[in-house]
């Protein structure tokens, strides 16, 4: 995904030091948390992220629940793709992508400039809102600390 603009604790940030969840970071690890929020839009999100979408509805279909007033929704628009979504029903389509919050932090890895060195692990999807075509997402990221740098050992 192509992030516009990334905040970690209200400042800005380079997007490329938020790095997705899929380091191996634990919560009990004492890092310590920051509120972060990356900007974007449905076009920054590379296509299989829209594939996960179409499988969701998929299932949706295959497998009803009367009970589920976001599927009910859904069905009444007659499944709409993301785009439609967001022009017809913007307030359902915040709600669509803070279901698909996890699957959207995955994205984040694809367009990070790897020479960038990661400070920020984002653990959470807490808000989606909406300006005009961008999308804000925020939530919790851990900060990793940095480590002492290496010294070389003294030659004897």
């Amino acid at each position: 995904m192509r992030v516009r603009k990334a905040f970690v604790a209200g400042v800005g940030v380079h997007p490329s030091t938020l790095s997705p969840p899929d380091l191996v970071v634990d919560r009990h690890q004492g890092l310590e948390e920051v509120p972060f929020e990356v900007e974007f839009t449905l076009a920054d999100l590379r296509p299989e992220f829209f594939v996960h979408y179409a499988a969701w509805l998929a299932d949706m279909r295959v497998d009803p629940d009367e009970d589920d007033e976001l599927e009910v929704q859904l069905r009444a628009l007659a499944w709409p793709s993301l785009g439609v979504l967001q022009e017809v029903a913007p307030e359902l389509f915040a709600v669509v992508m803070l279901c698909l919050g996890d699957e959207v932090l995955l994205d984040l890895e694809h367009g990070r400039d790897p020479a960038v060195a990661v400070r920020w692990v984002p653990a959470s999807v807490e808000e989606i809102e909406l300006r005009g075509r961008r999308i804000r997402l925020r939530g919790v990221a851990l900060e990793l600390r940095r480590r002492k740098p290496l010294r070389p050992a003294p030659l004897n």
